[in-house]
């Protein structure tokens, strides 16, 4: 850990701050740079309202910081009430989303990322089961990166005009989520409005990385807000602030390099309304724990986490959002 004796001390104060957020907005209601292998993370989570019907995300992008194009599989299941009464049954929802996604390079600091879905919905009834499926709503996100380096020490002789990266890192996102899935108002009766393949709106995505890493150990802290508009049914998911804290260990090995990871993510989101009017108990919000692991072998990464609810509050606590999982496979362009 001798890299953190160069720390600017305005450093230190930023990744404390940025660590702690998640921490913060529990109360109240993934890899970073690494000098071997240069791992990134971005890693919110998504409720089941609004931001799983666009993409069922775990993220923009995997461990390894590279340019990519690759596949994602994507489980969330749900367990809602049949009714609105104490003693009504419950229905259990299973979403499969299937993704590809990407991220191109566009000058050194800047990139564009991309996630295009295909949602495979079903509700199990206690007499019947409901389908839907079809293309859900793309997302485009450009990023800009912002490295720190180390100070030179006075006295040092530099005999390279390269500077020397200080593991700390901030990456800036600002994108949009299009209407490309299809919105049914019919299934907006139901308890569990998130039963969609698409919104029906164009949502402002804005996003903030701050990664760390020291050797083989790192830490990443990322922010997400999703500011939502009205679809043409005059129908509005609620705004959404999306939070993750992940930490890593990288164990290199002869051909391939294992990432195990572990951390924390959580939303908070705000009422639907529809004619500008609050739908009553469509607020709340989620805490969850999550673990996972890459494995890059040459220019092929297979990764995998699972989520698992920790503590949450949906729709006045008639939605239960159970244990969630992703596989993907990249190929590093």
């Amino acid at each position: 850990m001798k890299d953190f004796q160069n720390i600017n001390i305005k450093s230190l104060w930023l990744c404390f701050i940025l660590v702690i957020i998640p921490f913060k907005y529990q109360a109240l209601e993934p890899l970073p740079y690494c000098p071997m292998h240069q791992h990134s993370e971005f890693a919110p989570e998504c409720d089941l309202c609004g931001c799983s019907t666009s993409s069922g995300s775990f993220g923009f992008g995997s461990l390894k910081n590279s340019n990519f194009v690759g596949v994602r599989y994507i489980y969330q299941s749900f367990e809602s009430k049949d009714g609105i009464f104490e003693n009504s049954p419950t229905s259990k929802e299973s979403f499969n989303t299937y993704q590809v996604w990407g991220r191109v390079p566009i000058t050194e600091k800047i990139y564009v990322s991309s996630i295009i879905p295909y949602q495979d919905l079903y509700r199990d009834f206690t007499h019947r089961t409901e389908h839907i499926n079809g293309i859900g709503d793309m997302n485009v996100i450009g990023w800009y990166q912002l490295t720190f380096y180390k100070k030179q020490k006075a006295g040092d002789v530099v005999f390279s005009t390269e500077r020397e990266p200080s593991g700390h890192r901030i990456q800036f996102g600002l994108g949009v989520k299009l209407p490309t899935g299809e919105f049914e108002e019919s299934l907006t009766d139901y308890v569990n409005p998130g039963f969609q393949v698409g919104t029906g709106s164009w949502d402002g995505i804005f996003a903030l990385n701050y990664g760390y890493s020291a050797g083989k150990i790192g830490v990443n802290t990322t922010a997400t807000y999703y500011a939502k508009t009205a679809n043409k049914n005059d129908y509005r998911f609620g705004n959404q602030f999306s939070y993750a804290s992940n930490f890593y260990y990288s164990i290199p090995k002869t051909t391939f390099i294992a990432m195990p990871f572990v951390g924390v993510s959580g939303d908070i989101y705000d009422s639907i309304e529809q004619f500008g009017e609050v739908i009553p108990e469509t607020k709340g919000n989620s805490f969850s724990g999550t673990v996972g692991s890459e494995v890059v072998f040459n220019k092929f990464t297979v990764g995998a986490n699972y989520t698992f609810p920790i503590q949450q509050n949906l729709f006045g606590d008639n939605v239960h959002a159970k244990n969630k999982f992703s596989l993907y496979l990249n190929l590093t362009l």
